[in-house]
């Protein structure tokens, strides 16, 4: 199946919607101008504008999809996608048709800022939000200061504002809301120096953040991410019968630094290491069942797949023909999808064998099962090539390149 849609036009918009984030405690000030107007800097500055992004891949530009798949909680119909420079997309009938969601979204001149993580609602699929990296910088302003951060949306993505009150990093590489606590949000945000000209060199920290308030305000909580070095790859809310949050800390200058696997069962408000953390590691990508208790994690060096039962006790080494990425069906923790070097491979014993599913050049960035119905799952792939299985995962379709077929 082939999607089409026409480009927005460029220029500006008449009016853009009020959505998460704005002023600390309140709704931006939109009228203030392109560099703020409330106390964090997240007045719509050029959001109010639409430009078309990169019309094909660039040296700035890889077309990657990182962790940008997300699925509505109630309807495996409507799934969204971040791309690397171009807003996000989604398509509200499974795939056959796309629409270019960007209106908000800061850019500078070589498009938007990479989309690198997208979370929705449990309970209110309409409020979106996404995690968003430029170079690490300040959280305020725009390009050369920064175009990133977090981005909420409140009408499915239609419309977005920037929501980095009560951080000093805009560079924002996960997202996740816990899904008892419904107010809780927990976003990871990415330590490093700026490689922008004027603060090139300067070091931003990273760390966990906690919202309570629909991202209007950012609070940090676990350990400290004042390491030169620290990732907060993936942060994910498990979907169990208690609040349960997992997160790796990766420091990507030092590996022997990596603090390992953390876990939150009050909604993200505090943090403590697993029994065994695997600190020190190159855990790259991870999943988890729904209960919690099976863990897959990726390790980057060596190449190899780890698995633990009893929820992070212990750990076992896999034989797989693939590693990254890695993804858990919620409704059976024996289905397990990899991407290797031949395609999408596929478990269903607890990857003790494995299945070659789909047969790819491109490699996969990111799986996404259907919360509400698990036989549904979404691949993309670098190069926007979006795949969708209904028999989760034994066999695909290929539904559009976005990049031929939306994106220029």
């Amino acid at each position: 199946m082939r999607a089409s849609l026409s480009h927005l036009t460029r220029g500006l918009i008449s009016s853009v919607a009020v959505t998460l984030g704005g002023a600390c405690g309140g709704a931006a000030d939109d009228s203030a101008g392109p560099n703020g107007g409330d106390s964090c800097g997240n007045a719509l500055g050029n959001g109010a504008q639409v430009i078309a992004g990169p019309a094909a891949p660039t040296v700035l530009d890889n077309d990657q999809v990182f962790r940008s798949l997300a699925v509505h909680p109630s309807n495996p119909e409507v799934v969204y996608l971040g791309t690397e420079r171009n807003g996000v997309v989604r398509s509200m009938d499974g795939g056959r048709t796309w629409t270019r969601l960007r209106n908000g979204m800061r850019h500078a001149e070589f498009g938007y800022p990479e989309v690198w993580d997208l979370a929705l609602s449990p309970t209110n699929p309409a409020r979106a939000l996404a995690a968003t990296v430029d170079s690490p910088g300040p959280a305020t302003g725009d390009y050369p200061s920064s175009i990133a951060g977090v981005y909420g949306s409140v009408d499915g993505g239609a419309t977005w504002s920037r929501a980095n009150c009560g951080l000093t990093n805009s560079s924002i590489g996960s997202v996740a809301f816990d899904r008892l606590n419904r107010s809780a949000l927990v976003i990871g945000v990415s330590a490093g120096r700026a490689t922008f000209s004027a603060l090139a060199g300067q070091f931003f920290a990273g760390g966990l953040f906690r919202s309570t308030d629909d991202a209007r305000s950012w609070t940090p909580v676990g350990p400290s991410g004042a390491e030169r070095g620290s990732h907060w790859q993936i942060v994910t809310g498990i979907s169990s019968a208690v609040s349960f949050m997992l997160t790796y800390s990766l420091d990507l200058e030092v590996q022997a630094q990596s603090r390992g696997f953390l876990r939150s069962q009050d909604a993200g408000a505090t943090w403590v290491a697993l029994p065994n953390a695997l600190a020190g590691r190159y855990i790259a990508e991870f999943d988890a069942s729904s209960d919690g208790r099976v863990i897959y994690a990726s390790e980057r060096t060596p190449f190899r797949l780890l698995r633990s039962t009893d929820s992070g006790v212990s750990w076992q080494t896999l034989t797989a023909p693939g590693t990254e990425p890695v993804a858990v069906s919620p409704a059976d923790a024996q289905v397990v999808l990899v991407h290797g070097s031949q395609g999408v491979f596929r478990s269903v014993n607890g990857a003790t064998s494995w299945r070659l599913v789909l047969p790819i050049a491109r490699r996969v960035d990111d799986f996404e099962f259907a919360p509400s119905d698990p036989r549904v799952v979404y691949a993309a792939t670098r190069g926007y090539d979006v795949y969708r299985s209904d028999d989760a995962g034994d066999t695909w379709r290929l539904l559009v390149n976005l990049r031929q077929d939306i994106l220029r």
